[in-house]
């Protein structure tokens, strides 16, 4: 009989924060793999008879942790999961929730992604993040999460390398899984409207799925700065291509916390 690892959940992984990110590692449960001992091969036998050597599952177990690894998760959503997702209750929330697994569960490369709007402190970015890493460590598909003021940063610092836009956007063109946060939060001006542009219209054109989150509602109807005047009409077009567009309401659970934990909150 298989027992069930109290501190991994028989998920064979553990994440924790490490500095400014999430760090995916191995359990100690499978510190050394309890299938091939660590040699990450197993020998087994074909349809013919014949001996063979197949890699162990734990070979696909690493490049997992490595690819969260690299995704860049932020370490205040660490522990951001579809069970970590407080619904309190709230029918809403909790359909929200199910949406969100059963996106990550049934994902097909290619398919469209998910927008989701609403105020701060909503939970937007959670399940964002809880998506990627059910994508990443229980489908083996790479994801990569990027907040876009982040992202201009990265590009100004670069400013005046040669090639450095190509170097900085084309991860983020051909990973299959990106999640854009903050979608809208820039200043719009013409060299932010261009890097934003490239990068969904390449992604666009490539067929590869896109989250994005936003605390903007899409329309002007809605909200006086909305996101559609925000990004510009030819975005916002091929937003509502991309994506299936979803709000998360309710209060900030920011302002529900303690002094102590609001600041850490607000710190990611």
């Amino acid at each position: 009989m298989i027992r069930e690892c109290n501190l991994c959940g028989a998920t064979k992984v553990l994440v924790e924060r490490s500095g400014d990110f999430a760090r995916a590692k191995r359990c100690v449960c499978q510190e050394i793999c309890p299938i091939c001992n660590n040699t990450g091969y197993l020998f087994t036998k074909d349809e013919r008879g014949y001996s063979v050597v197949k890699p162990c599952s734990c070979t696909s177990l690493d490049r997992c942790i490595e690819w969260f690894n690299q995704a860049g998760i932020p370490g205040h959503y660490a522990n951001a999961t579809f069970q970590s997702f407080d619904v309190k209750g709230d029918p809403i929330k909790s359909s929200l929730r199910q949406h969100a697994y059963r996106f990550a569960q049934e994902f097909e490369i290619g398919q469209p992604g998910i927008l989701y709007y609403g105020p701060c402190g909503t939970g937007k970015t959670h399940l964002t993040i809880a998506i990627l890493r059910h994508l990443i460590l229980h489908r083996g598909i790479r994801a990569k999460f990027v907040e876009f003021m982040h992202l201009l940063s990265d590009l100004r610092a670069r400013f005046g390398e040669l090639g450095s836009t190509d170097r900085v956007l084309e991860p983020l063109v051909q990973v299959p899984v990106l999640a854009i946060d903050e979608l809208g939060k820039n200043r719009g001006s013409d060299w932010e409207q261009s890097i934003l542009d490239e990068l969904i219209s390449k992604r666009y054109n490539a067929h590869r799925t896109t989250l994005f989150t936003t605390n903007l509602y899409p329309s002007p109807e809605q909200n006086q700065v909305s996101l559609e005047s925000r990004v510009g009409e030819r975005i916002y077009s091929r937003l509502r291509e991309m994506c299936d567009a979803r709000p998360v309401m309710g209060k900030d659970y920011r302002l529900q916390l303690s002094p102590s934990a609001r600041y850490h909150a607000s710190s990611m």
